[in-house]
């Protein structure tokens, strides 16, 4: 168990920022629970009155942890202050907005809790510091997706536009968890073309702005589709890109390994190794995959053969990530490692679990690059023989 608490899983970005003593962006380390970065921006720009577009960030946080990273405001006042679930502390200038570019990693220490024996873990901790473990893109990835009702940027690939405004509103009333949205978001569907009512239906700006153009224009679904935040469609956009780069590693660690571990997960399967034929580690340890594009640069035949397989199960083509559909929006390819060590893994405490009597508590440190998931590695080193 993690996250029993957001003090249980500490997260600190690590960044190289260009400081200065003066400039055009006002520099801040953020430190937050409690809350998701975007949710946190959009408050500040509103409790701060300025634009949303002043504001800018490296990379999204766990809400259910206590998270230091890195915020730009383009703005001279210092907005410095202290609020019982987040701190906004000014440290500095920078010539340009904060960004993925500058970010490094991220420094973890987490707490694992409600443990039976600590013994299985500290065997898997060692398997993994000598074979590493695979870097999956974790559940984090797609939350606002439904694996039942399919990808939203998949849709938009293939030209169904009206399916993929579908899923849109679909997994956004789901993602707030709360069951008269669904309910509304429903009725939309229900009464489907008859926009006038789903106008009548619709919440917040962007529904509004959706039907209100299928209103005057009723069979435009690009035109409603244009409507919908950059953002949300980026993040669209990446969780199907992370769902199709996770496909192609289970795939080539199917056809690499007869002995794998599974984990069941909301977003699909992961596998694992236990330990790994000096072969296979020479191969994979070095061993870099892309993300979806129209160009790709595999390192193989075997990895490019896989990628054509998934791509022809989903009816795509390379080509078909040319879309100029959202013209906002594009898919841009990125090398990814298919294996990860964790640096300076260090297990800082065992201890009895205050929260579960009876049980232990194991405390880790260690470091991890850019855009990897410290969950992963939690899920392997809890496999069980």
């Amino acid at each position: 168990m993690i996250k029993a608490r957001p003090e249980d899983f500490i997260v600190e970005e690590i960044a190289q920022l260009p400081l200065s003593e003066s400039g055009e962006f006002r520099v801040y380390r953020l430190t937050k629970k409690n809350w998701t970065t975007p949710d946190l921006m959009r408050f500040l720009a509103k409790t701060l009155s300025i634009s949303p577009k002043a504001i800018a960030y490296g990379g999204k946080k766990d809400k259910h942890g206590l998270t230091t990273q890195h915020i730009t405001i383009r703005h001279q006042k210092d907005f410095s202050l202290e609020e019982k679930n987040f701190s906004l502390q000014a440290i500095g200038f920078m010539r340009k907005p904060m960004s993925p570019a500058l970010l490094r990693g991220n420094k973890f220490c987490i707490t694992i809790r409600c443990l039976q024996a600590v013994e299985p873990v500290l065997h898997n901790l060692e398997e993994a510091r000598q074979f590493g473990f695979p870097n999956f893109f974790d559940d984090q990835r797609f939350r606002g997706t439904d694996p039942r009702l399919g990808f939203f940027a998949d849709r938009v690939l293939r030209g169904h536009y009206n399916g993929a405004l579908q899923i849109f509103l679909q997994t956004q009333s789901q993602a707030t968890n709360n069951k008269e949205n669904r309910e509304r978001v429903a009725r939309i569907l229900e009464n489907w073309r008859d926009w006038e009512k789903c106008l009548e239906l619709a919440r917040g700006l962007t529904e509004k702005r959706i039907f209100r153009t299928l209103l005057l224009r009723p069979d435009d679904f690009l035109a409603a589709l244009e409507k919908i935040p950059r953002e949300e469609i980026a993040m669209a956009y990446a969780a199907f890109g992370s769902y199709l780069w996770n496909e192609l590693l289970r795939r080539l660690l199917r056809q690499l390994l007869p002995d794998l571990r599974e984990f069941q997960a909301e977003s699909g399967t992961f596998l694992f190794w236990k330990t790994l034929p000096q072969p296979v580690f020479d191969y994979l340890k070095n061993l870099t995959l892309p993300t979806p594009a129209a160009k790709m640069q595999f390192p193989d035949d075997r990895s490019r053969q896989l990628y054509l397989e998934i791509l022809e199960e989903h009816n795509l083509r390379f080509a078909s990530f040319r879309t100029r559909a959202l013209s906002r929006v594009f898919f841009r390819s990125f090398q990814r490692k298919a294996l990860l060590f964790p640096e300076g893994l260090e297990i800082s405490e065992i201890k009895e679990d205050e929260l579960h009597p009876g049980k232990k508590a194991l405390v880790l440190s260690f470091s991890l690059p850019r855009g990897a998931f410290a969950t992963m590695l939690i899920k392997r080193i809890l496999l069980e023989d």
